[in-house]
């Protein structure tokens, strides 16, 4: 065997060393990666469950608001009513 192939072949043997160590590398990196990917998505979800609450306290916040606003209106409109109906006011509706 000349130096050429000596050559040739070891040159085979640290490229087939190369893809086994980076296959083992993968296979050891993949946990990390799943793990780090699972908990972005945790932290995703529950930051994305806040926003939803807080959207939904303050649509509730300003449903109230407006359900009071229209009670006291409509007391206000009957108790105006009620005060120009004695005086033979017309109302046109």
């Amino acid at each position: 065997m000349d130096a050429k192939q000596r050559m040739a072949i070891a040159g085979v043997g640290f490229v087939a060393a190369g893809v086994g160590i980076s296959l083992i590398g993968a296979a050891l990196i993949a946990p990390a990666v799943f793990a780090w990917a699972v908990g972005a998505m945790e932290k995703g979800s529950e930051r994305l469950g806040h926003n939803v609450e807080r959207a939904s306290k303050t649509l509730g916040t300003v449903a109230g608001t407006l359900q009071r606003s229209f009670r006291e209106a409509t007391k206000a409109g009957v108790a105006e009513i009620r005060r120009n109906s004695g005086n033979g006011a017309d109302y046109v509706v």
